[in-house]
């Protein structure tokens, strides 16, 4: 039998016929909070290099519809690079700051004509994991540095923080499901062997999807997202996917806030319920129950405000549609709720501090009278007594 030439031109036609190629980018996203609001105007010029965002084009929604979309400000920190299997990978780094108190640390990294077996470190490798944490960690005090030069006594960044994955697939639609199906469903859900998973679980998995053309489609689950697209158009479904993670994050940090409040104050208040007369007159428990609770419900008040905005500003069609896939993978709806219920529970029990208020200055006002009439008596027994003793 003759054997063929197996010239550097066919060995490169074997590996394209044998092995699927792949470009892209794999996002991994570090949500933190302060537990403060930002001024926009202070942070503007917080660090160097920001992202200009006029310089992507937008190819889905309608350009008209952005500037209702309220966007972070974004900064690039640098470069650095990690070890995939003894090859060097570059990445890129930024951190994403919202108004709310809350920032975002990006590692960005760039691929193309790879095999899915560095998407498959990126997602599920530890020793990958342990090298991007340690970037990000960089990145991180990067940021904490600059804002406490620009706030006094500096932030405090909450012990919450989500971590979320951002995955783009240069390919078609029909390709990325073709090849990747078990690969994608793998990341939404991190799982590495979602192979060995069961098909309905999985088709369930790629359920919650959108498209908004006939070549496209965007995945939404609980640890990734992943788009799939030839137009390389995709930071606004990455703001997208990082609001949606704010929210979220906020909205834990308020429910361990609300709940352990609420944990604190039963035993007190029903204390300054039981109170003695003498008792309320000398304590300042209830004032400062008080204050307590006023300033928790404006706390919240203005973080649902601006979750209510950031969700009303996205007027356009499919950006309002791939939000309500976040808030359902999410259940960010219920989160609201439960929030919802827990002030209620708070706002019954300021009125109860507010009622023993009331009857504190009630306490306070029949004392004073008492006390007025008491003295007005001691004037007229000294007058007496002293008439008494001029008669004599």
């Amino acid at each position: 039998m003759t054997v063929p030439n197996f010239t550097l031109y066919n060995a490169l036609l074997y590996l394209a016929f044998f092995n699927k190629f792949m470009e892209g980018e794999f996002i991994r996203m570090y949500i933190y909070d302060t537990n403060q609001s930002f001024d926009e105007d202070r942070i503007r010029n917080l660090l160097k290099q920001p992202e200009d965002f006029s310089k992507y084009e937008f190819t889905a929604p309608a350009p008209e519809e952005l500037p209702t979309f309220n966007l972070p400000q974004v900064f690039n920190l640098g470069e650095g690079e990690i070890k995939i299997r003894e090859k060097t990978i570059k990445t890129k780094q930024q951190v994403a700051i919202y108004s709310i108190g809350s920032f975002s640390i990006r590692i960005r990294i760039p691929f193309e004509n790879v095999d899915e077996h560095l998407l498959e470190s990126l997602s599920f490798d530890k020793e990958v994991e342990k090298q991007l944490n340690q970037i990000a960690e960089k990145a991180k005090k990067k940021v904490e540095g600059a804002l406490a030069k620009l706030y006094s006594g500096g932030v405090k960044i909450s012990n919450i923080s989500e971590l979320y994955y951002f995955c783009y697939l240069n390919m078609s639609k029909q390709e990325g499901l073709k090849n990747y199906k078990n690969l994608i469903a793998g990341i939404l859900i991190d799982e590495p062997k979602a192979e060995s998973l069961d098909t309905e679980y999985l088709n369930y998995t790629l359920s919650k999807n959108i498209s908004y053309g006939n070549d496209d489609v965007l995945y939404v689950g609980w640890e990734a997202t992943v788009l799939i697209d030839k137009s390389r158009a995709y930071d606004y479904e990455l703001i997208l996917a990082e609001i949606a993670n704010v929210q979220l994050l906020k909205f834990r940090i308020y429910k361990d806030k609300v709940s352990t409040l609420i944990q604190k104050t039963t035993t007190e208040v029903n204390e300054i319920g039981r109170m003695s007369f003498l008792a309320r007159l000398l304590s300042n428990r209830a004032e400062r129950l008080n204050t307590t609770f006023s300033e928790f419900e404006n706390e919240m008040t203005y973080m649902l405000n601006w979750a209510e905005n950031t969700v009303f500003s996205m007027g356009e069609w499919y950006l309002s549609r791939l939000y309500g896939l976040f808030a359902s993978s999410f259940r960010l709806g219920e989160l609201k709720d439960s929030l919802t219920r827990d002030a209620s529970t708070l706002s019954t029990r300021k009125e109860l501090v507010i009622e023993q208020l009331r009857e504190k200055d009630n306490d306070i006002l029949e004392f004073i009278i008492i006390l007025l009439i008491a003295i007005e008596l001691l004037i007229e027994l000294v007058q007496i007594f002293v008439i008494s003793r001029l008669g004599h």
